[in-house]
């Protein structure tokens, strides 16, 4: 009976000593779910902040206060989720955030393949299609299913992507830009917004420099749809024009507006997994090319307040904050400021210095 005891006691010695179980590893392959998480970035607040002009936030903020706090609760939405299967955490995946026009899920089950071979995970957002709020829903669900995406598996930070198809192109390219310290890249399908227009400021210059120093951007459309090929050629032009240039656009020959199928999807996933180096002589040209456009811009105001067109002056202005964004500065708050007082406008505008070039194609405030 001791021995028997002894036996006994050195089992359940073992026992204590075992370690805990480890939790159940997240899952993979295609599924749908909730999640738990909020991130800051989806209050709403922070949402208006990043996609409205500064002008136009401004006058929100002038006019009324803006909403505040998470607007969306993601116990009550779902996302489906596609992960390779060869994942086991053991090395970090990249993600796609997708945005669909349609609300129902659809996951193309022709991309699979690029998926695996690429290490992406995909994240979609139910009922985020082109009827629902682009700032309300739309953008907040998308930033919350990365955020847990992020909670849940192994994520590389360099490759963290925005894409959509239609609509969600649209809402993409606003994402891209607005949140261009999240996300790396961006896949436009089928229509996209460009960069320094009614619809995208150009961001703060932290996250402007970030476009052009780390992001890339993939704009695809169809050869047989006129319109929305017309208007991706502008938005893919409009990020040369601001020398955001690691930029690919690609043709999808004989479609119209359609999703993306799986060879146009590799390549571009090719393109933002393996982006080219941007010489410094190409920078510098270009750089060169946007400052001369922004002189233009600037004498444009300076002239019409010369010659005592307030309003006039005050078009040029928006066009110049609008095109520009905060490589406007300083002159913009100077002419702003020109016309909000009692100074007469030629004699103000006279007092105004022209602003000082960096050297070597670089903005320096």
């Amino acid at each position: 009976m001791r021995r028997l005891a002894g036996i006994g006691l050195s089992i359940f010695s073992c026992l204590l000593c075992a370690p805990p179980a480890l939790a159940d590893p997240p899952p993979t392959g295609l599924y749908e779910t909730s999640f738990d998480a909020t991130t800051p970035l989806a209050d709403i607040g922070e949402v208006f902040k990043r996609m409205l002009h500064p002008m136009e936030y401004a006058e929100r903020m002038a006019e009324y206060h803006s909403p505040t706090g998470q607007v969306i609760d993601p116990s009550q939405e779902h996302w489906q989720v596609y992960v390779p299967e060869g994942y086991d955490g053991s090395r970090p995946y990249g993600v796609l955030v997708w945005i669909d026009p349609w609300d129902g899920s659809h996951f193309p089950t022709s991309w699979r393949g690029a998926l695996k071979e690429h290490r992406l995970i995909y994240v979609s957002a139910a009922k985020s299609g082109n009827d629902e709020s682009v700032p309300f829903r739309r953008v907040p669900l998308a930033l919350t299913g990365l955020a847990n995406i992020r909670k849940r598996y192994n994520v590389d930070p360099d490759r963290i992507y925005v894409g959509g198809f239609s609509g969600g192109g649209v809402t993409a390219s606003v994402i891209a830009a607005g949140y261009a310290d999240v996300f790396t890249g961006g896949l436009f399908v089928g229509t996209s917004y460009g960069l320094g227009t009614d619809n995208v400021p150009v961001p703060p210059l932290v996250r402007y420099k970030m476009m052009q120093d780390r992001g890339r951007y993939a704009f695809l459309v169809g050869t047989e749809d006129p319109v929305n090929e017309s208007m991706t050629n502008r938005a893919s032009s409009s990020y040369h024009d601001l020398c955001v240039l690691r930029v690919r656009s690609l043709s999808m020959m004989n479609r119209g507006h359609t999703d993306v199928d799986a060879r146009y999807f590799s390549s571009a996933l090719n393109y933002l997994d393996s982006p080219p180096e941007i010489s410094a002589a190409q920078q510098a040209e270009c750089e060169r090319q946007l400052q001369a456009r922004r002189a233009d811009a600037v004498a444009a105001v300076r002239t019409a307040m010369d010659s005592g067109d307030k309003d006039q002056a005050q078009a040029r202005l928006v066009d110049l904050h609008r095109e520009f964004g905060p490589l406007a500065e300083p002159e913009f708050d100077q002419f702003q400021d020109c016309l909000a007082g009692d100074q007469p406008m030629k004699m103000c505008v006279a007092t105004t210095p022209p602003r000082t070039e960096a050297g070597g194609g670089t903005w320096r405030y």
